[in-house]
């Protein structure tokens, strides 16, 4: 009998058992799932978050697309026409990112330089490195630029000079040149000498010295959010200092995110990241949402204002240095040491007319020229980016200097590019996980919960059934007692 009571009592404390921790950890489970997201998705040495952002654990390509002018004989000539542009392309390359020198600091932030390596994908891309492009020579754009506000006697000399070297305004270089090896280039000597450029390079190329190095991004410092989630990847300092000199105002506070870490994402209108090529911050507008490798994202893209000249948006006023241009691009010229350098979207996408009333070629569609990021919202883990940007250079009639007397001010393409990135499969199975252990934990203690009660039911039904058995054998014996009395008495 005893034996039986034990086994009834330990089913009973383990059912309790089951039910209190079931329970407990039940209505706790919001509290440890947010300890759980904290710790994975905040920057940390062991963190997950950290696994996605050391090195580019993802494809990442960068796809340029480069413009020949195919008239350039007519454009520079006395009545000259309108410059005509054929988009050559695209050249792929496939880009790891590395986060190096990493410095990890008390105040929730950590230090770090970014490099970038990039491997030409000649079986994605359409075109040899080898294509000859015909534009502008970057050098004479600059100088001309550079002397744009001097005497004339200063811009007559520096033409002198340029006739007496045979420098060209139009030129054609190979796509490798434009973009990675560089070419030679006698007055960017002549002008570094005379301090007419402040570019830092003996040779010109669109990233010559780029590939591969650690220091041209220049120096981060950003929050890893082990104070506050919200705040994870948020950039605090670039070049060590918390604004750039090249804008005035809220233009030159660094703000935003490094782009590729992203904080939780609930309800955001608007986000913003720090692009160090245009030495200041980018905002994109949320869209809808959209489903990748099925997970649900928050799709933001570029609008209106993205380039506004302060029209739509008073607070982008700060960004008109200098000469004010029409909405549409943006003055990046202090930040590419003097250059006439203007950023837009692809074709002047969603720019003002103006920009494509004095060349041809431009052809700007929505769905290829968009810059466009998708964004899981609970995690702030990337689905896909396409940042499409495209670099113009300006150049204008000046009376002193010969190659440009019969110039019209013109923004002219370059070349344009997209990086794009696209999360994998294998880790949108991790970020799924991540996402359903909140419903899946909480049905899981409470699940343990009804496991419990179940087995005190269960004791409790033993219990029960074995007492109602004992009083039934209690009878019957009764019974066969009386019984027996009965025929002991009938015999005697």
């Amino acid at each position: 009998m005893m034996k039986i009571y034990k086994k009834l009592a330990i089913i009973s404390l383990i059912g309790s058992v089951l039910t209190i921790i079931g329970l407990i950890t039940g209505i706790l489970w919001s509290t440890i799932y947010s300890s759980i997201i904290h710790t994975q998705l905040s920057l940390t040495p062991t963190s997950t978050s950290y696994k996605l952002w050391e090195v580019t654990p993802i494809p990442m390509y960068l796809k340029l697309y480069m413009f020949n002018l195919t008239n350039y004989e007519d454009f520079i000539s006395i009545n000259g026409s309108k410059p005509n542009f054929v988009e050559m392309g695209p050249y792929v390359f496939r880009e790891v990112d590395y986060k190096v020198e990493q410095k990890w600091h008390e105040n929730d932030t950590i230090t770090y330089q970014r490099k970038r390596v990039w491997y030409f994908e000649k079986s994605l891309s359409v075109g040899s490195l080898q294509d000859n492009v015909t534009n502008i020579n970057p050098i004479t754009a600059s100088v001309a630029y550079a002397l744009r506000y001097q005497k004339p006697f200063i811009r007559d000399l520096v033409d002198r000079i340029m006739k007496a070297i045979d420098q060209k305004l139009i030129i054609t270089k190979t796509v490798n040149e434009l973009l990675f090896e560089g070419y030679d280039d006698p007055m960017l000597k002549i002008a570094r000498k005379m301090n007419f450029t402040k570019i830092p390079f003996s040779k010109f190329a669109w990233f010559y010295g780029r590939n591969g190095s650690a220091t041209y991004d220049g120096t981060f410092n950003m929050l890893t959010g082990k104070s506050n989630l919200l705040n994870v990847g948020i950039v605090k300092e670039w070049n060590f200092n918390t604004r750039v000199n090249y804008y005035p105002g809220e233009c030159g506070i660094v703000k935003g995110t490094n782009g590729d870490l992203w904080p939780p994402l609930p309800d955001n209108k608007t986000i913003s990241f720090f692009v160090p090529d245009i030495c200041t911050s980018m905002s994109v507008t949320y869209d809808n949402t959209t489903i990748h490798e099925g997970l649900r994202g928050a799709r933001y893209i570029s609008d209106d204002t993205i380039f506004d000249d302060g029209t739509k948006v008073s607070s982008r006023k700060c960004y008109c240095v200098g000469e004010c241009i029409p909405s549409g691009a943006l003055n990046i010229s202090l930040c590419k040491w003097g250059a006439p350098a203007f950023i837009s979207l692809p074709h002047f996408y969603l720019a003002d007319r103006s920009y494509r009333e004095n060349i041809k070629g431009m052809e700007p569609n929505k769905e290829k020229h968009e810059l466009s990021i998708s964004i899981e919202p609970k995690t702030g883990v990337p689905l896909n980016v396409n940042a499409a940007l495209q670099l113009n250079l300006l150049i204008q009639n000046d009376a002193h200097m010969s190659m440009f007397k019969n110039i019209k001010k013109t923004f002219v393409p370059m070349l344009w590019f997209t990086q794009e990135a696209y999360l994998t499969a294998n880790y949108a199975r991790i970020i799924k996980f991540i996402i359903i252990l909140e419903s899946l934990g909480s049905i899981t203690c409470y699940g343990i919960a009804c496991i419990g009660i179940l087995f005190i039911s269960i004791g409790i039904f033993l219990y029960i059934r074995h007492n109602f058995r004992g009083e039934e054998n209690q009878v019957l014996l009764s019974k066969r007692f009386i019984n027996n009395d009965d025929i002991t008495s009938i015999n005697g």
